[in-house]
């Protein structure tokens, strides 16, 4: 047997032990390897691509979905930085084990091991102090009343509209600075980036006083990336959810409590649609916007399945801007012959970090400074679209708004903006109503004060002038910023606050129905009439007491999968029955759906019971319980 195996000692090696040993080693060598490729590349990542990041925003995008996300972000990051990282890690794993000897991969160990823990503590040393965790922190240990001492909320001021509504046109500009004009006209460049921008906030409202050109609003705490500022314009709020609480993608409410701008256009009959070319679910905004409004969500999904761009198409974060402007331009005719005022919300896309993206409309007319030819040809598409609104129809009756939604986050287009220099993000209103004037007064303001200035543009009458934490800008009042000054408003917005935290419907735990309601043989039936699809619920008379609201969410059904359609309050029609009245055009194209019925208790939506399955054909649902 000693021959058979070569001589070697039949039976368990007695170096098996030590083997097993320097494999664990020699593991725990490639996972810190790769560890500290992976910390410093990701570093230099961020460096490269954002500009000032905030805590409270990673904090935020972290407990956030990824989908929606751009395809080029996650293919960049995955080959810049988690691909060398994970190559490093191998290939020193396989070279320590197979390629030197027993004495060199000692050294190898006894040296690596500590090298590349303290390069991973190192970066994460920096990342600490870059991102100024150690405030963030302080600031979370500290409870502050600031916002609800400040909050003024919709549900105790009486707004009310005139007989005949205005349309309102929002386009939120992504990473739209006033900065970016030139000295001359209140901006912080020799050149104008933005020239078109800059005439139109000159020639209608932008609260520049007698100074003339440009001046915009500030980023408060909270509202510095895309869902936090498009939560601070409709809600008065900013956008601060538990550190503790559930990723975004596992809610099913947003801010349940707190009743928006487009909570107050839907009750006054407004259709309202979400327009903007990537996919709605990136950083909630499909929630948002569905649940505060019952808004109309026209993404890049949506785009695909209506047929307005093939199935396969995809650039930068969906679609290009030059589309998402004729798109608009060929609904915009058909939403103005409806009954009913519109609201249409846009966001623009092109200018996000880094450096934005060249469509073909851009010109290099600023040589090879991509980022400032993407501006310029954002500049010339919103003039072009304005120009085209001002010869519809519909024009005297509607009132557009231009928002920069936050400062730009490219690493590097402002590093020689001097640093006194007050950067805020572009905003004009364009055809106010006749019962608002500019005041003639410089104003300093935040993203807060845009929600009640845009129902005071729109002709509402806003008793007390104050909505959220903004003042209407139309008004005398004075906002918190020219009251407080941004140093202290931002201090007091990172600081935790145990009202917003209420406020949010966040929860740090999966309530159970059983815990409020005892099981449900709830009904559900369905009828066509006049077009709708009328929904009626019934026998919930035995647990009303126990909840606020009842909520039905719809989902379509089609050859790739399930899309999520609308959320949508059912009204009490008596004890224990309510309706829900849906145009049929809101399936689209699906021919079966699903809905799930929701209460709210306690800030969280529970869902009654099981899903019902339903056919757009005959009308029939059936339960399937779960």
């Amino acid at each position: 047997l000693r021959e058979r195996n070569g001589g070697e000692p039949v039976g368990d090696d007695p170096n098996a032990p030590q083997k097993k040993s320097g494999l664990l080693w020699i593991l725990l060598l490639a996972i810190l390897a790769a560890s500290a490729i992976w910390l410093i590349s990701t570093a230099l990542w961020e460096q490269g691509n954002w500009n000032d990041l905030k805590m409270e925003e990673v904090v935020y995008e972290l407990s956030a979905s990824l989908a929606g996300t751009g395809n080029h972000m996650i293919r960049t990051y995955v080959l810049q930085c988690v691909v060398p990282a994970v190559a490093a890690g191998v290939l020193l794993g396989l070279f320590a084990y197979h390629m030197i000897g027993d004495n060199l991969r000692r050294k190898l160990i006894r040296i690596g091991i500590p090298v590349c823990a303290a390069v991973c503590a190192a970066v994460l040393i920096f990342a600490f102090v870059k991102l100024d965790v150690g405030t963030y922190l302080a600031d979370r240990s500290r409870e502050s009343t600031y916002i609800q001492d400040n909050y003024v909320s919709p549900d105790d001021v009486s707004v009310s509209f005139p007989k005949k509504k205005r349309n309102l046109i929002f386009i939120y500009l992504e990473s739209m600075e006033s900065t970016f004009a030139d000295t001359d006209h209140g901006g912080a460049f020799q050149e104008n980036y933005i020239p078109e921008l800059t005439r139109i906030a000159e020639e209608n409202v932008s609260f520049t006083g007698l100074e003339g050109g440009v001046n915009g609003g500030f980023s408060p705490a909270g509202t510095t990336w895309t869902a936090g500022a498009m939560f601070a314009q409709i809600s008065g709020l900013p956008l601060k959810i538990p550190i503790s609480g559930n990723d975004m993608d596992t809610q099913v409410t947003f801010f349940p409590s707190v009743q928006t701008m487009g909570d107050i256009l839907h009750a006054e009959g407004y259709r309202q649609i979400l327009l903007v070319g990537s996919d709605a679910a990136f950083g909630g905004r499909r929630l948002l916007f569905t649940e505060h409004g019952g808004y109309e969500i026209w993404d890049h999904p949506y785009a695909q399945e209506k047929g307005w761009i093939p199935d396969n198409y995809a650039v930068w974060w969906g679609y290009e801007d030059e589309k998402l402007f004729q798109f608009a331009r060929e609904q915009l005719t058909g939403l103005a012959e409806g009954k009913e005022p519109f609201n249409l919300t846009m966001l623009t896309v092109d200018t996000h970090f880094p450096d934005g993206y060249v469509c073909d409309l851009c010109r290099k007319e600023f040589g090879d400074n991509q980022y400032a030819n993407v501006l310029a040809c954002s500049s010339r598409q919103v003039d072009r679209f304005v120009r085209w609104i001002k010869r519809q129809p519909f024009y005297q009756n509607t009132t557009i708004v231009l928002m920069g939604d936050h400062p730009t986050m490219d690493a590097d287009f402002c590093t020689s903006v001097d640093e006194t220099y007050a950067r805020k993000t572009y905003v004009t209103i364009i055809n106010p109503a006749d019962t608002v004037a500019d005041t003639g007064v410089h104003r300093d303001y935040t993203t807060f004060d845009l929600f009640p200035t845009t129902l005071a543009a729109l002709g509402a009458d806003i008793p007390g002038d104050r909505l959220g934490l903004g003042i209407n800008l139309f008004s005398e009042q004075q906002t918190l910023l020219e009251r407080d000054g941004l140093e202290e408003m931002n201090q007091e917005l990172r600081s935790r606050s145990t009202f917003i935290e209420s406020l949010s419907g966040f929860s740090d735990r999966v309530l159970s129905m059983s815990e409020y309601l005892p099981r449900l043989d709830t009904g559900v039936t369905v009828r066509e009439e006049g077009g709708d699809l009328v929904f009626t619920i019934q026998n919930l008379e035995r647990v009303e007491e126990n909840f606020t609201s009842l909520d039905v969410d719809a989902y379509g059904m089609n050859s790739e999968g399930r899309t999520g359609l609308w959320s949508l309050p059912a009204d009490r029609q008596g004890e224990g029955v309510y309706l829900l009245r849906v145009p049929k055009e809101l399936f689209q194209t699906y021919r079966t759906y699903s809905l799930k019925l929701y209460v709210l208790v306690d800030h969280a939506r529970l869902q009654v019971d099981g899903t019902y399955q339903g056919n757009l054909c005959t009308g029939d649902l059936e339960r399937e319980t779960e």
